[in-house]
């Protein structure tokens, strides 16, 4: 018992000591990168049809997913995740955000090139718009002079590949298009590239992130998993308007940690900071507790609470999400996704 109590003890040591030389070296790689970005100012607006998020699952945690990614959500929230993924999944979702705005969003991965690929595709659309005039009538009232709808588009294709049994490198190249009928130069397309890193402390095994681990006796425990997740969202990009108008939004630095242990559960926490003067940092954390094919989770974002719940049979998982989004609608919003898996 003693023997295995100091065997314990010196793992873990092993593990403090590595996770902090991995900080020390993920900050260092954090600041190197943001350097040339702040002192390129872009200025410009967020891409909207990427802000509404994706995925159930990673809503329902406070979408604090940059070091977790292992569904077909990764193209999405961490490119680097689909080097650990050796399945084809597909996943799909429709959301009513307000009374009159719509979100779609599909993805597909498919193991292929020696790591695993990803298409996904995500639209907000908002119909039946009243464009008015700038002038009121005699009875003091605007005229409505048409009706015009509006549609923004995201085509993600994304690539990982798992460089070492603890790092695993992905990238997402994404097309960008926006329409909004009847208007005169209100049509839009563009690019953007997102990069991303992800670090394994202790190497999992497929479907229960826990590394079996053998001790001086017979039995065999578990040790937790620890991930480091590190992306630069819309690292390359513009968007350029019928107007001839072109933007840039200023890239946004996103680093996450995920702890997972045979008990509780799931412990996941995302810092994002946009790299432009004058924006604060995003804070977001999130808990997943699974047990057989049933997920309990809750989660907090700058929006506010988050909850949500999965169950898996076989081939098909069904997932859903309790989300506060006030930014893109008046109103909590309920999120579904479907999954299928072989």
């Amino acid at each position: 018992m003693t023997n295995e109590c100091a065997l314990s003890a010196r793992y873990l040591n092993n593990i403090a000591k590595r996770f902090l030389n991995l900080t020390f070296v993920i900050g260092h790689l954090t600041f190197l990168l943001a350097l040339p970005l702040l002192a390129a100012g872009q200025a410009g607006l967020d891409i909207a049809v990427l802000n509404a998020g994706v995925g159930a699952r990673p809503l329902g945690m406070g979408s604090a997913f940059t070091a977790i990614a292992d569904n077909a959500d990764a193209p999405y929230w961490n490119p680097a995740g689909l080097g650990l993924l050796n399945k084809s999944e597909i996943t799909t979702m429709q959301t009513r955000l307000s009374s009159d705005t719509d979100h779609y969003y599909v993805s597909y991965i498919q193991p292929a090139l020696g790591g695993t690929l990803g298409i996904s595709w995500v639209q907000v659309g908002l119909g039946n718009i009243n464009q008015t005039s700038a002038e009121v009538d005699f009875h003091n009232e605007v005229q409505n002079i048409s009706i015009f709808s509006y549609f923004s588009n995201a085509y993600l294709i994304a690539y990982g590949k798992e460089l070492s049994d603890k790092v695993s490198l992905g990238l997402t190249a994404k097309y960008l298009s926006s329409d909004m009928t009847n208007i005169a130069g209100g049509q839009g397309s563009g690019y953007s590239v997102t990069p991303g890193l992800l670090i394994t402390i202790s190497k999992t095994d497929v479907g229960t992130g826990l590394v079996p681990v053998r001790t001086d006796r017979t039995t065999t425990r578990v040790v937790p998993t620890l991930t480091i997740g590190l992306k630069v969202d819309e690292l390359i990009n513009s968007q350029q308007w019928g107007t001839g108008t072109i933007e840039q939004v200023p890239p946004k630095l996103r680093l996450g940690l995920a702890y997972k242990s045979p008990n509780p559960g799931l412990f996941a926490l995302d810092l994002a900071q946009t790299i432009k003067p004058g924006y604060s940092p995003e804070l977001s954390g999130g808990y997943e507790y699974s047990l057989g094919g049933l997920s309990l989770r809750l989660g907090y974002a700058d929006s506010g609470l988050t909850a949500g719940a999965g169950f898996q049979v076989n081939h098909t998982r069904v997932d859903y999400a309790y989300v506060t989004q006030r930014a893109l609608s008046r109103d909590n919003v309920h999120r579904i996704s479907l999954s299928g898996i072989w």
